[in-house]
This record gives C-alpha cells, sequence and structure tokens, in this order.
C-alpha cells in the first residue's frame, strides 16, 4: 500500500499560513507560561523569607539577581522632606473601574541608600487636602514592590499638577542633587500601624496562570485544522491509499 496526495495549491497555502499563526500562539503562551510560572515561584520565596532591615540589602539582592518583590522590610529610615533638587514627593493615582484613589510617594534615607515609600492613601473626596508627607527618622515596615513598566493603556502624567499614574513614568521626580538617581527598580509598600515586620501576613498576590490551557487549546486547534485539511482532500480523492503494483 502507498499513499497518493494530490494537495489543492490554495487551500494549502491558506493552511499553512493558519497552521503557522495557530503554532506562533500556542508556542507564545507556552513561553509566558514558563514566565508566569518562574514568577510566581519567586513571588513565593520571597514572601516566605525572613524580613530585611536595610534598603542596602535589597540592593544587594536585586544586584545578585535574587527574588524580592513582596518580600518583607523592616527598618529606621528618614522621611525626607521636599528641598531644592532633592527627590520630590508624588501622588499616583489609580482606578479600580469605578473611582479614584490617590497615594503618596515619599523619598526616604536610609544610610546610604534611597527609595520611594508608597506611605499613604487617600479618596478622590480627600484630594484637595491630602494627608501630609510624613518627616524625620520613622520605622519603616511594609513591603518591597518591583516596579511594573508603563504600558500604553497608562494615561499620560503629567508634571506640571503632580499627577502621575504610573511610578516609573515620573523620571523628573526621581534626580537627586549629587547627579545620581534614585532607584526606579523597586518601591516600599508601607503599612502603617504595625509594630514589627513578623507581624506582617505573607503577601502573594492573586495572579491567574491560565497559560496552559490556552496553550493546549491553541495546539488544539492546530490539529483540528490539519485533520480536516486531510479530509477535505480525502473527500475530493486527493488524498487515497493504493495497492502496490509490485505487491
Amino acid at each position: 500500500m502507498k499513499i497518493k496526495f494530490k494537495p489543492m495549491p490554495g487551500l494549502t497555502i491558506v493552511t499553512i499560513i493558519c497552521l503557522g499563526i495557530l503554532l506562533t500562539l500556542g508556542t507564545w503562551q507556552y513561553q509566558r507560561l514558563q514566565w508566569k510560572t518562574r514568577i510566581l515561584a519567586e513571588i513565593d520565596q520571597a514572601a516566605h523569607a525572613a524580613p530585611l532591615h536595610s534598603l542596602s540589602e535589597i540592593n544587594q539582592l536585586l544586584s545578585q539577581g535574587k527574588p524580592v518583590d513582596f518580600r518583607r522590610v523592616s527598618m529606621n529610615a528618614n522621611f525626607m522632606l521636599p528641598r531644592l533638587n532633592d527627590g520630590q514627593p508624588f501622588h499616583l493615582i489609580r482606578s479600580n473601574g469605578k473611582s479614584f484613589t490617590w497615594r503618596l510617594y515619599q523619598p526616604v534615607q536610609v544610610g546610604e541608600d534611597f527609595a520611594y515609600v508608597a506611605s499613604r492613601e487617600f479618596t478622590e473626596v480627600q484630594k484637595d487636602n491630602p494627608p501630609h508627607a510624613l518627616a524625620g527618622e520613622k520605622k519603616l515596615i511594609g513591603y518591597v514592590r518591583l516596579v511594573q513598566d508603563a504600558n500604553w493603556t497608562i494615561p499620560k502624567s503629567d508634571l506640571q499638577t503632580n499627577r502621575w499614574f504610573a511610578f516609573n513614568a515620573a523620571p523628573d521626580v526621581l534626580d537627586w542633587s549629587d547627579g545620581g538617581k534614585i532607584t526606579t527598580v523597586y518601591f516600599i509598600d508601607q503599612v502603617e500601624h504595625i509594630k514589627s515586620a513578623e507581624d506582617l501576613p505573607v503577601r502573594i498576590p492573586e495572579i491567574a496562570n491560565n497559560h496552559l490551557d490556552y496553550m493546549l487549546t491553541w495546539y488544539s486547534f492546530a490539529l483540528i485544522l490539519l485533520v480536516i485539511y486531510f479530509l477535505l482532500h480525502k473527500k475530493q480523492g486527493r488524498l487515497r491509499m493504493e495497492k502496490n503494483e509490485n505487491a
């Protein structure tokens, strides 16, 4: 027995194009699955690790490529008031789709290191009289949060009105008088009215990881497409089994 196959040119070209798209989408979801699984594992590792006690520890872990997102921190920090050429506090606007809230971000210094702290949150009703920035040496307890890249879905920030929609979209307030830059890799999500980091609950975000299902769906569509392609050829008599004449 031998297979005799005479492909239909038009259908074959369309099938190859569609098959390439489906396989590309499936492979992309596989890559997303690997990335999301790694991120979730790193967050889980950092969240359950012992609290850090200085910005230098955070910086060292970051330089070593170690996970720090959602790791608990507890340290004494100098909450800095605005001064000429220093890092300036700014308000980051967030929306849940129904209303807006404002979060105050202000610079702190711990030893020779600087970072921003998300210190206070207030509602739209309070926006004309927001909470004052903290000042002086205070206990800083909270979570390390890695900065996420801004994208096209985030509204454009406005320097003049100090309205910001993404932390790393505020480069003008991140400059320091010594010519260096405050770190924009992470900030500290402060939790007030907590005595020690040991009292902070382990915080792990609910991040959906459905990429395995998506990957299998796209690969299944590719397989179904191939089955339909060959069934159509068989129906048209272009795919059939023939007996070997030498048999």
